[in-house]
């Protein structure tokens, strides 16, 4: 259809499309802290996690410092001990232990071994010393008992088993070699708590 003026009116259809911003998602991770590597084992040294404030005495057996430390675990320290000379106790020179935990001087007494059971004195006249001995790059912290009767020792949290005085001695009244059954391959010892550690590498 013309309009008055004589000219054809042309209608143009213009689409119009929505605008659209484009969004780029940044994907922030959250920020952790890493945690403290376990301590390694090491061929042909004995380790014991000692708890924060658990002293060893050089009582009878002596007491050798430790040839180094890891301090990367929480509550505690392992140290790395030289291996003895033999596998049978002694308190002749050279004094060679580790040295001993008194369960009259220890508040919360309690040793766990590298199987991860733990144990407690039978009465307050126990003492544990700590025999490091190294044989074929096999090393364990073994635990001497002594007590006033043979029947005292060291007994599972669970209630059994029992570790006694009496059954580390051998019939010659010398002690049994540190790598006999009736002895306690220490892993950890505190005066404050049971330790099961995981912060320490044990060859088994």
């Amino acid at each position: 259809m013309r309009d008055p003026s004589g000219e054809i009116p042309i209608t143009t259809t213009i689409q119009a499309f929505p605008t659209s911003t484009a969004k780029t998602t940044i994907q922030v991770s959250p920020t952790t802290t890493p945690k403290a590597d376990a301590c390694p084992t090491t061929y042909n040294h004995v380790q014991l996690f000692i708890s924060t404030g658990t002293e060893l005495s050089s009582e009878v057996y002596g007491a050798q410092a430790p040839a180094k430390s890891c301090s990367t675990c929480a509550n505690g320290q392992v140290n790395y001990y030289t291996s003895a000379a033999t596998a049978e106790p002694h308190s002749v020179t050279p004094l060679e232990a580790i040295g001993t935990l008194a369960a009259m001087n220890c508040t919360n007494f309690c040793i766990c071994a590298i199987d991860g059971t733990c144990y407690k004195p039978t009465s307050l006249d126990v003492y544990a010393t700590f025999w490091p001995y190294c044989s074929g790059g096999t090393c364990g912290a073994y635990v001497l008992i002594t007590a006033n009767t043979d029947a005292a020792g060291l007994v599972s949290t669970t209630g059994s088993p029992v570790f006694s005085s009496g059954n580390q001695v051998a019939l010659d009244f010398n002690f049994k070699p540190v790598t006999d059954s009736s002895y306690i391959n220490a892993a950890t010892a505190s005066c404050t708590s049971c330790v099961s550690s995981t912060c320490q590498l044990h060859e088994l």
